[in-house]
């Protein structure tokens, strides 16, 4: 079932193999064109089918449009979507876990400074996709505002639309390279509903990689080594209960294997980086030698240091398992063939809203998890 309403009836399209609409995630083998004049007797909306590959003519007003779009949901779709690339990642996490401040600082970052160090890339918002990002996260973070727990999308369509941005970037072989980038911030409560996943997170599945985003505060292990007035604050008063993000990654594997038709011994393909948020929160528990304290070495080097992602992911399930948090680990092991463990802190060390006022963001390794998606999935040299 789509979010969007469905055009009916379908007329004849163009057969340009298997793609997936990065907003409303239908299949379909065939796009469509959009006539955007608005003196047209379609006032602007009337899609049609094409003989041509790279422009259509209206058969109602004679004009030409190179605007495709998806035959289910009509949303304009980046070239990069045709060319196969789009990059789906999904962003899960228990209801306090920090997804909004993430991917608020997160796409920040890979405009302003991760695309371009690492590779002189380019992070380009599709269609009004940047300016919904500045409006509902850059405005508010970057002013010191807290944001607000992000809303189910289950009566929100507007909270459903993804964020799109284009990575454009020069190979070292002087060729130009695109891919589409798909995010979603997900409310927590979209997550311990099996039925409501199914309607309304169809993404997951469809999914190039997960970032399952961690709240140390809803593990005993961290919570009871910490001050009291310490985690209120880390918590932003909403602590989690011990679990909840085993019930929701079991939640998320189920509907995988559901939709993917899955016997519970088979492991998903789709990688996923289990990421703790609040580093900030529990560093204190970390030994001084350890490689998360220090920065992120991939953009100064230019390219993904392999070792570096080994030794946090080492060091964060050596963590978890003094944590007790076995029945985590043990999920995650059992039903993804790959994965591995980060830490990232989105405002930055000290940095802890107070009376939801904070600092501007100085993250700690925020680009890890995304850039290692990109890396094992070939977008990246």
């Amino acid at each position: 079932m789509s979010i969007f309403d469905i055009f009916k009836p379908k007329p004849k399209m163009l057969d340009k193999g298997n793609y997936v609409c990065p907003y409303c995630f239908e299949s379909f083998d065939k796009y469509m064109f959009q006539c955007l004049n608005k003196r047209c007797n379609g006032k602007g909306e009337r899609v049609f089918a094409a003989s041509q590959g790279k422009q259509a003519e209206c058969s109602e007003c004679k004009a030409i449009s190179y605007t495709k779009v998806c035959p289910n949901c009509h949303k304009h779709l980046p070239d990069s979507t045709l060319n196969g690339e789009n990059c789906i990642i999904s962003i899960v996490g228990s209801r306090a876990s920090g997804k909004s401040h993430f991917v608020g600082v997160l796409i920040h970052e890979m405009i302003r400074r991760i695309a371009p160090e690492y590779n002189k890339g380019s992070f380009e918002g599709f269609d009004d996709s940047f300016l919904r990002y500045q409006k509902v996260f850059e405005d508010k973070i970057y002013s010191g505002y807290q944001l607000e727990l992000s809303k189910t999308a289950m009566n929100n369509k507007d909270v459903s639309l993804p964020y799109i941005f284009n990575y454009k970037f020069r190979t070292r072989h002087n060729e130009i390279k695109c891919y589409t980038f798909v995010f979603f911030d997900t409310a927590g409560e979209d997550l311990h509903d099996l039925s409501n996943m199914s309607t309304v997170n169809k993404y997951i599945y469809k999914s190039s990689g997960i970032i399952f985003l961690l709240d140390p505060m809803s593990i005993p292990g961290v919570v009871d080594k910490l001050d009291k007035d310490w985690v209120s604050r880390a918590s932003g008063g909403l602590q989690e209960h011990d679990g909840i993000a085993d019930s929701i990654i079991s939640n998320v594997s189920r509907l995988i294997r559901n939709a993917k038709g899955m016997k519970e011994e088979q492991k998903i393909d789709i990688p996923v980086a289990a990421v703790f948020s609040k580093y900030d929160a529990f560093e204190q528990l970390v030994p001084e030698d350890a490689t998360v304290r220090r920065t992120s070495p991939h953009c100064k080097k230019g390219m993904f240091d392999d070792a570096d992602r080994k030794a946090v992911d080492s060091e964060i399930a050596s963590l978890l398992d003094s944590w007790g948090a076995r029945s985590f680990t043990s999920q995650l092991e059992n039903n993804y063939k790959t994965y591995s463990y980060f830490a990232v802190s989105a405002l930055g060390l000290d940095n802890n809203p107070s009376s939801h006022r904070f600092d501007k963001p100085h993250p700690h390794r925020i680009e890890d998890p995304l850039l290692w998606l990109m890396k094992i999935g070939g977008k990246l040299e």
